[in-house]
């Protein structure tokens, strides 16, 4: 029989990446340890650490148990609050939020389900949209808007951003109201490196024989310090995660009749038993017009 507590212990090792130091952790004496790593083994029927002398390091099974215990831990961290909004006859619906999206968008879009449906309760989950396809897959979401298709979920296009780039001021374009790709020449500038637009974007540079100097971070909350300790010119964004992170610099849109230049944003969910799932996807919608009149911001267009 599997015991949860077995499962944490192997999980501290899998971290500290020694029985001793895991033991340490968990205030568990080293023989304690590894006597229960030592039954979980025999309960699973499969070796999952291997002894060295600097340590231990994680079979190929072990590998994969340690990932699966992601999501294992998670679900288990999320009882009490499940629990919570049940006993009070809520739904609780744990909604993945990518950055990028348009300031007050999120709080428009909650306000929205709440007046059809006050039961409704969210748990915002704020991850990049690979982390939020990881997360569908293994159930810890129920809902999604990414800046990615995920083709083995359901999806919707909701709507499109333009990209473009804040500039140190010394940097700055003069007198342009956009600019190209083509304007980033000899420049230092900060993108992430897995979104599609922004590979597109390199790949378009290639192509002009265009030679900027590209930077590939992470970025987010630190976004303005992580630039100025890498010297960057610009820093390649979309408008609403500008004005978050970088309420100093001065945006400039790519111009709007390349597809590239426009990040997109969809809708994700997992199956089709979505519960509230139309009541939910029709609020995405109606919230995503409500942003037309934002000349930096497309809807999709409505689906069939």
């Amino acid at each position: 029989m599997l015991e949860l507590r077995q499962l944490d212990y192997f999980r501290a090792v899998a971290e500290y990446g020694s029985i001793s130091r895991a033991a340490a952790a968990l205030h568990l004496t080293q023989p304690t340890l590894s006597r229960q790593i030592a039954q979980l083994e025999k309960n699973l029927g499969y070796q999952l650490l291997r002894r060295t002398p600097g340590g231990t390091k994680l079979t190929v099974v072990g590998e994969a148990l340690r990932a699966h215990l992601l999501s294992i831990f998670e679900l288990v961290d999320r009882v009490p609050e499940v629990l919570q909004t049940a006993s009070a006859g809520g739904h609780l619906v744990h909604l993945g939020v990518p950055s990028g999206v348009p300031r007050g968008w999120i709080e428009d879009y909650l306000a929205a389900v709440a007046a059809e449906a006050p039961e409704i309760r969210f748990a915002i989950v704020e991850a990049t949209s690979e982390e939020q396809r990881r997360m569908l897959n293994n159930g810890l979401l129920d809902l999604s808007l990414m800046h990615t298709e995920p083709p083995e979920l359901h999806a919707e296009l909701l709507f499109r951003q333009r990209l473009g780039c804040v500039f140190r001021e010394d940097a700055l374009p003069a007198g342009q109201a956009e600019i190209d790709v083509t304007d980033l020449a000899g420049l230092r500038v900060m993108a992430h490196s897995s979104k599609g637009e922004e590979i597109s974007l390199r790949t378009a540079a290639a192509t002009t024989r265009t030679e900027v100097d590209w930077l590939f971070r992470a970025f987010s909350e630190h976004s303005e310090l992580i630039a100025a300790s890498s010297r960057v010119d610009a820093i390649l964004i979309g408008n609403a995660s500008a004005r978050k992170w970088f309420p100093g610099w001065t945006w400039v849109p790519l111009s709007e009749h390349r597809p590239e230049h426009w990040m997109r944003t969809w809708a994700a969910w997992a199956g089709t038993d979505l519960k509230y799932g139309d009541l939910l996807l029709r609020c995405l919608r109606e919230t995503a017009r409500e942003y037309q009149a934002d000349p930096t911001y497309s809807v999709a267009p409505s689906p069939l």
